[in-house]
């Protein structure tokens, strides 16, 4: 392995590799590491995601990716559940796929953009520019911390770490579901969030996000399963940072981007879009500081502006369906209050649907 780059990016999830291609697209030294022995595994996600034009609504003044050029499959509708059984359904064009296919893509892309990929490397420590890992040190001018939720190379720079996780699992099921998600809530489903159903080519993505530990979601999951009459396969565990963006993204020459930085939205803990969003715009702020000398904090601005008013409103937006989420009762009330129009508004934008905006600078 090199001991010296322009650019070191730790963490090949859409955050890590986007940056990483974006800064080699810049013909600099890239170095993207990652402490698994294969890009994309395990998954712990719940595979959906919002159709380009869903996305270019939510986040009008990002530059919003396009769509993979991955299997898929179509999703039409969304279908949320009351505690009680209660349906209501809205539009919501987007698609599911294997999320190990799409982080090897990023990471496939950002390696014929010219960054060289090394696995089973586990960052240990830093010291200024000298990044330790468990295969030797590397001096780097510019180090992108994509390492997730529980970031160490962020910690590393002094900064925050995401103050709220909440705890996510998954499955696989198998079987025939449609073409429409379906989310489900409930103290006893998913205490302070939701289970879903997200339909896939021969089989369904099944799982659910609470808020707080105090139960344990593999067996919130297993009733859930039996409760659905499903039975579950490949289960993963995760964490999703559900308190918004930390602070400060930028110290000393650290960036943090995608889970590391809390770029989730909130309200509903999607992250794939923002990730990629936001890791385009490190990738070329780290080109441009190193290249040009523009300061490193430039990100700060290009992301906030790009998609910080739509986390912020995300953020808001959780904080006051916890109270509704603490209660069965309350739950029943504000979805038959919201209807099929408030729900979609909620969930997919966060409780706003945003004007037009002009796009991010970088």
């Amino acid at each position: 392995m090199q001991d010296r780059c322009d650019v070191l990016v730790v963490g090949a999830g859409p955050a890590g590799s986007t940056a990483a291609r974006y800064a080699a697209e810049a013909e600099l030294d890239v170095l993207l590491i990652d402490k698994r022995r294969e890009v994309g595994l395990p998954v712990c996600c719940g595979e959906f995601n919002a159709s380009s034009e869903v996305l270019r609504t939510a986040l009008p003044a990002a530059s919003v990716p396009d769509e993979p050029d991955l299997p898929r499959r179509a999703i039409r509708g969304a279908v949320t559940v009351s505690p009680g059984g209660r349906e209501y359904g809205f539009d919501l064009p987007g698609y599911t796929l294997d999320r190990d296919a799409l982080d090897r893509s990023l990471a496939d892309a950002a390696v014929r953009a010219g960054a060289a990929l090394s696995l089973e490397t586990t960052f240990r420590g830093r010291d200024g520019r000298r990044i330790i890992t468990d295969r030797g040190t590397i001096t780097a001018g510019v180090v992108v911390a994509a390492d997730g939720p529980l970031s160490l190379v962020s910690r590393s720079a002094g900064m925050e770490r995401c103050a709220v996780l909440a705890p996510a699992v998954t499955c696989r099921v198998d079987g025939e579901f449609g073409d429409r998600i379906r989310l489900y809530f409930g103290s006893s489903v998913a205490p302070g969030g939701y289970a879903w159903v997200f339909p896939k080519e021969g089989c369904a993505n099944v799982g659910l996000g609470v808020q707080g530990r105090t139960t344990s979601v593999t067996l919130l999951l297993r009733a859930f399963l039996a409760r659905m009459g499903f039975i579950g396969r490949d289960v993963r565990a995760g964490f999703v940072p559900v308190a918004g963006p930390i602070p400060e993204t930028v110290r000393e020459n650290v960036i943090a981007v995608g889970d590391a930085a809390g770029q989730v939205v909130a309200s509903n803990g999607g992250g794939i879009a923002t990730a990629m969003i936001c890791g385009r715009l490190a990738g070329i702020a780290a080109a441009r500081h190193l290249l040009h000398d523009e300061p490193l904090r430039a990100y700060e601005h290009a992301w906030r502006s790009a998609v910080g008013r739509e986390l912020g409103t995300a953020k808001r937006t959780k904080r006051m369906a916890d109270w509704v989420l603490g209660s069965d009762f309350l739950i029943e009330r504000a979805m038959a209050a919201l209807g099929d129009r408030g729900l979609r508004n909620v969930i997919v934008y966060g409780g706003l649907t945003p004007p037009r905006r002009r796009p991010e600078r970088l």
